[in-house]
């Protein structure tokens, strides 16, 4: 069972790689000088082909569709830097391989990426959280620790909602040691239990100390694993690069001794889950005019002025300005720097699937939702944004405005052209959205009156469930 589960996990990814690369099966077979029907079986989920075949196959599909010489040679880095390069290449083919491994996440790295239990479910078999992880999630949010709790909240829902996860209790004495040594013995526990080495995901340093000669449980950094996972060449002039502001980016190599990222390196993602711009855009400490010279610069280095983050929100960096509340930043990305105002929220690294009730969220829907006019305006003005764009829930920017009773917002975009008769999901029109919000109280960031939404929908003769945002 065991095996069968190790072989289906390495048969998606092979059916990913090939897929993404717009590769058949048959030219597959070709790069590999195979027989396609021996390549088809190998593929084929819950087949009988053994696991050292389709590891086998896995590990040749990563090197003909990765070949370290044809992107040694397409990256155009320097001589000394090659076998660099091909370890970092090794490394994730190894990440590629990784079916037959067990991950355990600590506290510390789920509240700076609260999407990677989602990334590691891709990679691994088995994604364990040790329930006293679950126990420190749960403190936080009944309790909002620095503010975190709506994030301990998210992580608690996808922990639960996760068919690839597995919680495991902490089995030894109570009083021995203090957390850090329990999550370490969960994941020991987890190396006997499936035979193989453990990585155990952390931001924490003091994980490292503790781990010291443990030969089945490895501490694997955030950060080392968003470097290796993206192929970053070099994460200390990625980091220095992220901290660097200043009026004028022409001598950025010599000042911060960098080496300029290519255009895959300089759009690869930070510890948080955020790309270069989107720091940016949240860094309002920094003088708008640095801001505004750091963006420039890295657009014409190669960076996505429309790259959805991977932390949190899948949001791209417009949606992140009008969010933080930013409308000067708002306003270079969508005129100067040409920002795609219909980019709507999506995971990055897994568009084929839904993922949140409000996947497709974009920029005039943020805007809408949050009453914030100068926003709305501006994108209706903009020739290229699309007003009737709907959400995973069937919400439109008029939607979103009728459901918190935002008059002004609401005629805003009647006005602009804005089609009123659009159901969402639970088949309610803009016009109804609006109606129910005057008839329940509903506002913004108020408490409203559940019975009176009860008697609306009664009134209503609808009777559907109702889909809370």
């Amino acid at each position: 069972m065991e095996e069968q589960i190790k072989c289906n996990f390495l048969r998606k990814r092979m059916i990913e790689l090939r897929e993404v690369n717009g590769k058949s099966q048959a030219e597959m077979a070709d790069m590999l000088y195979c027989n396609k029907s021996t390549l088809s079986r190998a593929e084929k989920i819950d087949g009988d082909t053994g696991y050292k075949t389709v590891r086998g196959f896995a590990a040749g599909y990563w090197k003909a569709l990765h070949d370290p010489e044809r992107l040694l040679e397409k990256s155009g880095i320097l001589e000394e830097k090659i076998q660099l390069k091909k370890k970092r290449l090794e490394k994730q083919l190894q990440i590629f391989l990784r079916g037959e491994n067990v991950v355990v996440i600590d506290t510390s790295a789920l509240l700076k990426n609260p999407q990677l239990i989602d990334e590691l479910s891709k990679e691994y078999s088995h994604v364990i959280i040790p329930n006293i992880v679950v126990d420190e999630l749960d403190n936080i949010k009944d309790h909002n620790t620095n503010g975190l709790a709506s994030k301990a909240w998210q992580l608690l829902k996808s922990i639960g909602g996760n068919t690839n996860v597995i919680t495991k209790d902490y089995t030894g004495k109570e009083k021995e040691g203090n957390n850090d040594c329990k999550i370490i013995d969960v994941a020991e526990k987890a190396a006997e239990e499936f035979k193989c080495e453990v990585d155990l995901i952390t931001y924490d340093a003091g994980f490292a100390a503790r781990l010291s000669g443990n030969k089945i449980v490895k501490a694997l950094f955030l950060e080392e694993y968003m470097i290796i996972k993206q192929n970053l060449m070099d994460i200390n002039s990625f980091k220095k690069l992220n901290d660097y502001y200043a009026d004028s980016y022409d001598d950025v190599e010599k000042v911060i001794k960098i080496k300029i990222p290519n255009s895959d390196d300089i759009n690869a993602y930070l510890p948080d889950g955020n790309t270069l711009i989107i720091s940016v855009v949240r860094n309002k400490k920094i003088p708008i005019s640095q801001r505004k010279e750091k963006i420039r610069w890295l657009i014409a280095h190669g960076a996505d002025v429309n790259r959805r983050d991977c932390g949190k929100y899948y949001f791209p960096p417009l949606s992140h300005s009008i969010q933080n509340g930013d409308f000067k930043i708002f306003k270079f990305l969508l005129h100067e720097c040409k920002a795609d105002p219909n980019i709507g929220s999506r995971n990055p690294y897994d568009v084929g699937k839904i993922r949140q009730k409000n996947d497709g969220n974009m920029p005039l829907m943020i805007a809408a939702w949050d009453n914030k006019l100068e926003y709305v305006r501006e994108l209706i003005a903009d020739e290229r944004t699309s007003l009737n764009q709907q959400d995973g829930n069937g919400f439109t920017a008029l939607i979103k405005a009728c459901y918190w009773g935002l008059k002004d917002c609401r005629d805003l975009l009647i006005r602009a052209g804005a089609d009123t008769k659009i159901i969402d999901r639970d088949g309610y029109t803009a016009d109804e959205r609006y109606k129910e919000s005057l008839a329940t109280g509903r506002r913004k960031g108020a408490n409203f009156r559940n019975s009176n939404r009860k008697q609306f929908n009664t009134n209503r003769g609808e009777g559907r469930k109702y889909y809370g945002r």
